[in-house]
């Protein structure tokens, strides 16, 4: 099967539906405070260094069975891989900080939504470096991307284009560099499972200094401790979510060994559809549960109408044989 790009995109697609749905729950229930950045931040703190930790964990135990076959130890003597992992786990720390202010503002299926729009930037990357073409990707991403705006519409155009602004132009344009990146320090690796410890590594560390800079330059100092240690409660949740990371992510890294960034991408944003019964059955078990969800059956039809089209860009990859 993980010779089967669609079936592996699918697969880490519904691990990141639920690892962003449960970032989600987390930052609205349970690493909250009076300031949503002091929020973010103590998210990135706690979640940063647990990911790192629990990783390396489920890399040490899984990595070879699940993600990639080449997994054999963690590879410590390889610069060029260290060099794409620091630029990459760097930039995704601003990147991770941005979804998580859209997450206060946003439910799980607009925020992923919003978040495949990453796309637009891996998309020009890949047909200027000539790993795809114009007339390969014009159709299928122009397909997708319609679909990705309407699939994220929430009936309210301010907190749309605040959503958008957060989620699309600070995370996304981040997040495209970051993936760039990875797909450099896979090639230079051995394994991807090494890449997803080493870019989990400098995320923590770089969000880290980040986030102690900033609130102390704010004056929210005492207040970020705080929400820190009260976030401390929640590590059993934040482990459970960081499984779901390691299989979303390690996998993403996996298929960019043989994909070109953009396809991954594409092939990644089925998530929305595993992130859409998440959002309503999470709701309908416990409603505010990820803040305020569409109620409106209007709403609903137009962002399936935007998941149609999505799948539609999907098949239209597979018939342009950019697939490899």
């Amino acid at each position: 099967m993980r010779n089967n790009a669609i079936a592996v995109g699918s697969i880490s697609a519904l691990c990141t539906a639920i690892y962003r749905s449960l970032d989600n729950y987390t930052v609205h229930n349970l690493i909250t405070s009076p300031d949503s950045l002091t929020a973010a931040f103590a998210y990135l703190i706690v979640g940063g260094w647990t990911g790192v930790i629990a990783g390396t964990v489920f890399s040490l135990a899984f990595g070879r069975q699940l993600i990639d076959r080449d997994f054999t130890g963690i590879v410590i003597n390889n610069p060029e891989m260290h060099k794409q992992a620091f630029i990459s786990g760097s930039i995704s720390a601003g990147s991770t900080l941005f979804i998580m202010l859209g997450n206060q503002i946003g439910e799980p299926s607009a925020v992923v939504a919003l978040a495949n729009l990453t796309v637009i930037y891996t998309i020009l990357h890949d047909i200027m470096t000539k790993q795809a073409t114009l007339k390969q990707l014009l159709v299928p991403s122009a397909l997708i991307v319609s679909g990705g705006i309407l699939a994220a519409f929430n009936g309210s155009l301010s907190v749309t284009f605040l959503g958008f602004f957060y989620v699309v132009v600070l995370s996304n344009g981040l997040d495209a560099y970051s993936n760039i990146a990875e797909a450099k320090g896979v090639l230079a690796a051995s394994d991807s499972v090494s890449l997803f410890i080493w870019r989990f590594f400098w995320l923590a560390f770089t969000g880290t200094i980040l986030a102690l800079v900033v609130s102390l330059s704010r004056g929210y100092w005492d207040l970020l401790f705080q929400t820190v240690r009260g976030a401390i409660i929640s590590l059993p949740w934040v482990i459970t979510t960081m499984f779901f990371v390691f299989l979303g992510m390690g996998l993403k890294l996996y298929m960019k060994k043989t994909q070109a960034v953009s396809i991954v991408l594409l092939l990644t944003s089925t998530q929305l559809f595993f992130a859409y019964p998440i959002t309503i059955f999470g709701s309908w078990i416990q409603p505010k549960i990820f803040g305020d969800v569409p109620s409106s059956p209007a709403i609903w039809l137009i962002r399936m109408a935007g998941s149609i089209l999505i799948v539609l860009g999907i098949i239209q990859l597979g018939k342009r044989k950019v697939l490899v």
